[in-house]
């Protein structure tokens, strides 16, 4: 499978391997995923840009996909700069369930 580069970015838009446990944080807006990536990439957070999942949403757009124990560090990190996630999901055995926020 050959790799896909985001020309905006440079960001890997491949997907991850399903043997292991992602989280997927949805924005409001590309501007919002833009911001996001270029704060957790700035901290040191291994993040990916994805196109935005079918299963999620028809529209087009971009979401970003992050390992599962990286999930704290980044939602507080985010918080911090005041940047409000639209939605967050969990990826396993590639299905997506979405998680209740309070």
């Amino acid at each position: 499978m050959s790799h896909q580069i985001s020309e905006a970015s440079g960001t890997d838009l491949k997907p991850s391997s399903s043997h292991d446990t992602r989280c997927l944080f949805v924005f409001e807006s590309v501007h919002q995923v833009m911001k996001a990536e270029k704060l957790l990439k700035g901290q040191g957070v291994k993040i990916d840009l994805i196109p935005m999942p079918r299963e999620i949403s028809s529209d087009c757009g971009v979401a970003i996909e992050l390992p599962w124990g990286s999930k704290k560090e980044a939602l507080d990190f985010l918080q911090e700069h005041r940047l409000s996630i639209f939605a967050c999901y969990t990826k396993r055995h590639r299905k997506y369930e979405k998680e209740d926020r309070e």
